[in-house]
Formats: C-alpha cells, sequence, structure tokens
C-alpha cells in the first residue's frame, strides 16, 4: 500500500498496489515457496491475538516464482473480502488464478497454521467498478473452497453514516511489516489505533502523490500520535470500529504514503458501505475479467492495417468485447472494430486500441496497446 515517486503514473500505481500486496520470503504451511525480496504488519501498534480479530484471514498466493501475502476479513463462512489488488495481476493481466491461493483463518501466527487452518481458493472475483489505474473501488473477494469457523464480521451500511464522521475512533490489524526496510514479516499479527478523517481532508493531503482520491467510494484515516500505521501485507484488511463484542468494518486497506505509517500521510481505504448490498446479494453478477494482454500487431505506416488482439482471452458467456482506437495524445476517437487502416494524418501520433468487456455487472478495461505510426 505504498508508492513510489519519479516513476510513471501507471507504473508508480502498480507499484503502490503490488508493493500493498508484499512479497513473501516463506512458504505457507510448507505449500508456497517465494523468491528473496521485499516482504510482506502494522508499523508501530501493538502485538495481538486471533481472539481479538477473530473473523480475520491470512491470504498467501503464487506468483511465478514468488508469492504475495494479503490481509482479508471473513464476511460469510466461505467468503473473504480482500482488496482488489489483492486478487487481480496488475502487472501481467488479469486475476490471479484461484488455485494459487492458500488463505489461513483462526491463528495470529501463519507459519503454525494446521491443516484445519488452512483454505484453499474455489473463485476469486473484483468489484464491476474497480479501476487499476486508480485504485478506486478497490475490493474484492475470495470465495473459499470449504466453510470457515471464523465468526463473519458485519459490514458497514447506508444506515452506518455517522460511523464514517471524522474523528470516529477505528482499529486496523494484519501480517503486514513492521518497519518499510524489514527483511521479515512479524511472527504474528499485529494491530494500530486511527482516526477516521473529513473527506475534503482526505482529498488535500493526498493529491500531491494521488490525484484519484474519490470521497464517494473511500474513506481515510491518521495514526494516532507515534509512527503507526499499515504497511505491506496489510492490504485488504479490516478498518473496523464498535465495540469487540459488535465490531463493524467500514474499509478495505488499499494504499497509504511512501514511508508506511512512519511519513504521517493518509491511509486510502475502499468504502464498504459502497458495496455491501453488492457483496452480500445472494447472486451478484461479476463484472467481465481482464484476463489478457492486449497487443496490436501490423506495420505501423500510412495505409496499412493494424489489429488488435488479446491472445488467449476468453470472455465468458454474456460478456461483449468492444475494441475502439483512439489517437494519443489527445484521445480522439479514430474508429470502432478489430482493426485500423492509418491515414496520413496519423503520422507521428501514437495510436492506440482500447479493449473494453462488459456484462449486466458492469464494463471493465481490459488493457490498452499502442504503436507510434511513422
Amino acid at each position: 500500500m505504498t508508492t513510489r515517486r519519479g516513476t510513471s503514473r501507471w507504473a508508480r500505481l502498480s507499484a503502490l498496489a503490488l508493493a500493498g500486496a508484499a512479497l513473501l520470503a516463506l512458504g505457507f504451511a510448507g505449500s508456497v515457496q517465494a523468491e528473496d525480496g521485499a516482504r510482506a504488519s502494522i508499523i508501530g501498534g501493538r502485538s495481538s491475538t486471533i481472539e481479538e480479530f477473530p473473523s480475520l484471514a491470512y491470504i498467501e498466493a503464487r506468483v511465478g516464482k514468488g508469492a504475495f501475502a494479503c490481509t482479508g476479513t471473513v464476511i460469510s463462512p466461505r467468503i473473504v473480502l480482500t482488496a482488489a489488488h489483492c486478487v487481480e495481476d496488475l502487472e501481467r493481466g488479469g486475476f490471479t488464478p484461484s488455485a494459487n491461493y492458500l488463505v489461513a483463518t483462526g491463528i495470529a501466527a501463519p507459519r503454525k497454521a494446521q491443516a484445519g487452518n488452512i483454505f484453499h481458493v474455489a473463485e476469486t472475483h473484483v468489484f464491476p467498478d474497480f479501476d487499476p489505474g486508480g485504485l478506486r473501488g478497490d475490493a474484492g473477494i475470495l470465495v473459499l473452497a470449504r466453510p470457515s469457523p471464523a465468526p463473519p464480521l458485519a459490514l458497514a451500511g447506508a444506515a452506518d453514516a455517522p460511523l464514517y464522521e471524522s474523528g470516529t475512533p477505528v482499529q486496523l490489524a494484519g501480517w503486514g511489516l513492521t518497519d518499510e526496510n524489514a527483511a521479515e514479516p512479524p511472527a504474528s499479527l499485529r494491530s494500530t489505533s486511527m482516526v477516521v478523517q473529513e473527506p475534503d481532508f482526505c482529498k488535500r493531503k493526498t493529491h500531491p502523490y494521488y490525484s484519484f482520491y474519490s470521497p464517494a467510494a473511500q474513506m481515510c484515516t491518521l495514526d494516532k500520535p507515534g509512527d503507526s500505521g499499515g504497511c505491506f501485507g496489510d492490504s485488504g484488511g479490516p478498518l473496523w470500529t464498535g465495540t469487540p463484542d459488535a465490531p463493524i468494518q467500514l474499509g478495505v486497506v488499499s494504499w497509504g504514503g511512501d514511508r508506511c505509517g512512519a511519513d504521517h500521510l493518509p491511509s486510502v481505504f475502499a468504502d464498504v458501505a459502497r458495496y455491501r448490498d453488492f457483496i452480500l446479494a445472494p447472486n451478484p453478477t461479476w463484472a467481465p475479467t481482464r484476463a489478457g494482454k492486449v497487443t496490436v500487431e501490423g506495420s505501423a505506416r500510412s495505409g496499412h492495417v493494424l489489429a488488435c488482439r488479446v491472445p488467449g482471452y476468453k470472455p465468458q458467456p454474456g460478456t461483449a468485447v468492444a475494441y475502439r482506437w483512439k489517437a494519443l495524445p489527445p484521445r480522439n476517437v479514430l474508429a470502432d472494430g478489430r482493426t485500423y487502416k492509418l491515414r496520413r494524418a496519423d503520422r507521428g501520433h501514437r495510436v492506440a486500441c482500447f479493449v473494453t468487456a462488459s456484462n449486466d455487472g458492469g464494463p471493465v478495461l481490459v488493457g490498452v496497446a499502442s504503436r507510434l505510426v511513422r
């Protein structure tokens, strides 16, 4: 849940999300091997027990030769709520395969998880309006292969608007790094206290390094005095308030400042109330997946034809796929369709193919590819 300044917007936001997921160098109950590198708790904060946060879920998944970790929340026996960027592979496109995941519930120390605590994942989904370019709508779910006995955490709804007011004390828990430069994750669960901030404050304070903050879809908090806050590996975890006997989840950890809690910048969360009805619907219609990488083929010269393709992409029944060609900049629409014949006026410009897929669950941008016309 961090960004890296000095790179392009897309690279910066991709790094923000992927770093938020945190790479690991531990095998999950001997099942997932990871390469060395930056690894996946709370900066500052305190050591916590699973009895304090019984609905928490530890998530780990293989990606290539490595692995990443996130935090999630059990919201029904087979559903774990987490961040969309913990589900969708922003670097490669498409979803991380469900078979690559393992989830642990009912335990504070993942390394000590036993077979009864470990769950395979049958399905993964992100919400229809997830914007991977701006990380808005950063919420997704994992459908477990069998029910977890962990108690479901209640989700905030429209009637809980007062809980989102500035000054509300909240709690954050997870398994992320305890220091931005730490080489190893903590051995056990940690938590910290934070305070909800006004939407205008959130937008103003995040604007210098993130211009996409949306009060309609996001919320933010500041740490209480001292260096505490979320870090790599806390992504997808719950921001909650209420009492131990009646906790309620307000947000899903999405991202924060460059130095985790040490920089005193706001931590940003997907607003759970915005997704509650959709999450709890018995048969929600999921938006199409971004399961492919867009390519543009052909000679990029005037008079020649470019073809837009998404190799290996197989949209589900009921999904409409659209191809639109635009000039960059300023994104003027040139034509619709899989192919485009280049014109003299295109010389010196970059021509891009935008591929979108849509169904009753909403539209998604599958991807973009471009060529410079000579």
